[in-house]
């Protein structure tokens, strides 16, 4: 859908009646300061999928190898060919010492610093990103939730949703429910134990279909395909507020109570997650063509203490302070990267360069 500029103006306006923000900013007159790269480590990709911690190392895989680095060190801990068909597409999941990397035809797990998985599950139909929960891996096959065990990969159960779709985003848990919408406008509450429905709610008129889960206490906050974010009660799939984002949500970031999204209508908002209330938002592009305008976000939000990091695609970093909003810093990668940052801490973050390599910076 393209939406006029003007049209993109006045809907911002509509969205400031939206909640009771404490704090409401217009664009931010921060200077721009550029990043020197402190360290590379060549990964044998040429194209990284977000990377993840493993401890104090970092695991990172492509569409030919898995491995591990030390941020602290120049040599590679450790780096194997996964052997994926089509490579891996999901950021690696780790839990209990293992690795689990995935693409679209297969899912497999590591032990890292050994050459050989500990099992490999092939596709019957089409993976969907996973999620590691208490010894376990979920993850969509077609229509299809599996349970696997993480260790020996041995099947726990099935559970198959309507039949001609497809699980494509991850599910979430809560102790010994997980939480799935698998794309047939249906919110499944499984039993963790036998993948048996504790209840299921069909809303497909309202969302269409959900494209992320994220958990915040007893509140399930989800993103609707139809430009809504949703907060429902994890007890019973009641919805307990929704709000609207003026277009369609790419992805959101819960941390702290805090729901953190951004609209490509030239907003970033903070959400709060119990109450649906905007805490605030941040102009982020006013379509006027000024140098001041972010780049589009693809890149996963991410917070960290109080900060709130986001990466635009014109390889732009904007730092903001998460309980208030405003721009603190804003740093350009002198290099193009792929849509992903890891900040380590205050100091320094990764990111994964055009060519595979792993970017270490100074912020």
């Amino acid at each position: 859908m393209v939406i006029s500029p003007r049209r993109r103006q006045l809907l911002g306006l509509g969205l400031a009646t939206l909640g009771a923000a404490r704090y409401v900013h217009a664009r931010s007159e921060v200077g721009t300061a550029s990043l020197t790269i402190k360290r590379r480590w060549p990964t044998g990709n040429q194209r990284l999928f977000p990377v993840n911690r493993f401890d104090q190392a970092v695991l990172y895989a492509g569409e030919s190898t898995l491995g591990l680095i030390d941020p602290t060190a120049t040599k590679t801990l450790w780096s194997v060919p996964h052997e994926l068909p089509e490579g891996a597409v999901f950021r690696p999941r780790t839990q209990a010492g293992i690795a689990v990397c995935g693409g679209r035809r297969e899912i497999a797990a590591w032990r890292p610093g050994q050459n050989a998985p500990l099992w490999r599950y092939p596709a019957r139909i089409q993976i969907g990103t996973p999620l590691l929960h208490e010894g376990t891996v979920y993850f969509g096959d077609g229509h299809e939730l599996v349970a696997l065990d993480l260790e020996s990969g041995a099947l726990r159960w099935r559970f198959a949703a309507v039949a001609d779709t497809h699980i494509s985003y991850a599910p979430t848990a809560a102790g010994d429910t997980i939480f799935v919408g698998p794309g047939d406008g249906r919110l499944y509450a499984l039993a963790t134990t036998d993948g048996k429905p504790r209840w299921v709610i069909n809303r497909i008129r309202d969302w269409q279909y959900l494209r992320q889960l994220h958990l915040s206490g007893n509140v399930l906050v989800a993103g609707g395909y139809q430009e809504k974010l949703h907060g429902i009660d994890v007890a019973d799939g009641r919805e307990l507020w929704s709000f609207n984002a003026g277009n369609f949500i790419n992805s959101h970031h819960v941390a702290s109570g805090v729901a953190y999204l951004w609209s490509p209508m030239g907003w970033l908002y903070a959400i709060d997650a119990r109450s649906g209330a905007m805490r605030w938002r941040h102009r982020t592009n006013d379509y006027s063509g000024g140098s001041y305008n972010w780049g589009p976000l693809m890149a996963e939000l991410v917070t960290q203490g109080t900060r709130l990091y986001a990466l635009d695609l014109k390889n732009v970093l904007h730092i903001l302070d998460a309980t208030e909003g405003e721009e603190s810093a804003r740093l350009t990668l002198p290099e193009p990267v792929r849509p992903f940052v890891l900040p380590l801490d205050e100091r320094q973050a990764l990111f994964g360069a055009d060519n595979g390599d792993l970017l270490l910076t100074n912020l």
